[in-house]
């Protein structure tokens, strides 16, 4: 092997040499800088000065699968290293295991379908674990987390990097500290971590800013506002009225979950919060469009009056737009109502190749002005700086999916001011939703070292839900 391997392609940033230096001075670390400021970039180049230094042989990149050929394409944009794609099926995919590379890439699904051969993969050479949004395994109960901790004794190096580390509740960090040190910074009993900081409607400042300190020897983070000259993001909301059948459907469904939540105790409302929080996303859904839950209705719901409204002035400046639902149905029909500026859509069910075309197309092709994403799919390592306006045409409670997929187009190549609007309709969930989201992120905040401060730490309470349906 030549020395030519070991150099970049592409010279990084005086931020991302921070990041890099970081990263090679820690056989743990855990890279959170902000979405958008050149993550992968700078794991990059730390695997090059590892592999150069012949302290490893060979690097593991364990990843979304949506995010296994963008990995590869991004190693040979900056290296000259072999990346690897580990997918296929049976002996296809064995042979992918033995194929002599610098850097191999797997998905999480891939890592429990494959669990001997990725063991004894890492067991060939000398070995860089790098997993990437590394939230994936917050749950310390699934699977995917009892896979990946099978894998902890054979690296040399294990690296995490995420923008999003607390992904919704300060818990969700521990299983990711697990990985990296086996609970010497966050403990080993996650009971006794979730005891601490679990709760979150008695949490404080001080607490998180406790876990904050806790992790800061191991992790990096900096916000793109400190380290990127990018364009503004500006935040807009647009409020609208219900149309009179979707008004009369949202009335009726929200009276009977009032009744139902009003005979319900407080501690069964804690103790199901997930099943709570679905039935109030039906109420997500009416005020977005009746249509995902009433299959005859016909009226057009308020809010694509007003995105028809602010997708043409968008268009008629000469920009592209990214529309985000959480609902699938959702994202078909809306590609199917703006049809003819081209628009092209990505969820769940879009296949890898026809994904990575559609993003082709939407950022080099001018005869494709809007894209229509469901969050939940393509929120992770995408650049869609075509388009500077994202609008929300609903959202869940997920603050991944919000913080994640909105900076798609404020991200490093942007060069337009950025527009973030979030439709919501007048005297609805839509706005609890806002205020939920923006009480997560505040917590998120103080424990990724970005602020110091909690406005409100409350959440959702019985009062609180029959204030929103009463």
């Amino acid at each position: 092997m030549t020395r030519d391997f070991f150099k970049q392609k592409t010279a990084p940033m005086p931020h991302q040499l921070e990041a890099i230096n970081f990263l090679v001075s820690k056989k743990q670390a855990a890279l959170f800088d902000e979405q958008g400021v050149g993550k992968t970039k700078e794991v990059i180049d730390a695997i090059i000065t590892i592999l150069k230094s012949k302290e490893a042989d060979a690097a593991l990149i364990i990843c979304p699968k949506t995010l296994m050929y963008t990995w590869q394409m991004e190693v040979k944009k900056h290296s000259y290293l072999i990346p690897v794609v580990i997918t296929g099926e049976g002996r296809s995919k064995g042979y992918k295991f033995l194929t002599s590379a610098n850097i191999y890439i797997l998905n999480y699904e891939g890592v429990k379908a494959e669990l001997d051969i990725v063991e004894l993969l890492l067991q060939s050479q000398r070995f860089i674990l790098v997993l990437d949004e590394s939230q994936r395994i917050k749950n310390p109960k699934s699977q995917t987390f009892d896979a990946i901790c099978k894998l902890t004794q054979y690296p040399l190096r294990k690296y995490i990097l995420t923008g999003t580390p607390v992904a919704n509740k300060p818990i969700d960090i521990w299983a990711q500290f697990y990985f990296l040190d086996d609970g010497k910074t966050l403990g080993k009993e996650f009971q006794l971590f979730q005891r601490r900081y679990g709760d979150i409607s008695k949490g404080s400042a001080t607490l998180y800013k406790e876990l904050q300190k806790l992790i800061t020897p191991l992790s990096i983070r900096r916000l793109k506002e400190n380290v990127l000259e990018l364009p503004e993001k500006i935040y807009e909301q647009v409020v609208v009225d219900m149309a009179t059948k979707q008004a009369e459907i949202y009335d009726k469904l929200r009276k009977e979950l009032l009744i139902e939540i009003l005979n319900t105790p407080e501690q069964k409302i804690i103790d199901e919060a997930k099943s709570i929080l679905k039935k109030l996303l039906r109420l997500v859904q009416v005020a977005s469009n009746p249509g995902l839950i009433v299959r005859d209705y016909r009226e057009t719901p308020a809010k694509f009056v007003m995105l028809d409204k602010i997708v043409k002035d968008i268009l008629k400046q000469g920009e592209k737009v990214i529309i985000w639902s959480s609902f699938v149905d959702n994202v078909k029909e809306l590609k199917a109502r703006y049809k003819e500026y081209g628009a092209l859509n990505i969820y769940g069910g879009v296949d890898i190749a026809t994904r990575n075309k559609y993003i082709t197309l939407f950022q080099e092709n001018d005869d494709y002005k809007i894209m229509v994403a469901n969050p939940a799919a393509a929120r992770e390592g995408l650049t869609l700086t075509a388009a500077n306006n994202a609008i929300y045409v609903d959202r869940s409670f997920n603050l991944v999916d919000y913080l994640q997929s909105q900076d798609r187009i404020h991200r490093i190549s942007q060069k337009k001011r950025c527009r973030i609007i979030k439709l919501l309709c007048r005297n609805s969930i839509d706005l609890f939703v806002e205020d939920k989201l923006a009480r997560k992120q505040d917590i998120a905040k103080v424990i990724q070292g970005d602020s110091t401060q909690i406005n409100d730490t409350g959440y959702l309470t019985k009062e609180e839900i029959i204030e929103l349906l009463g």
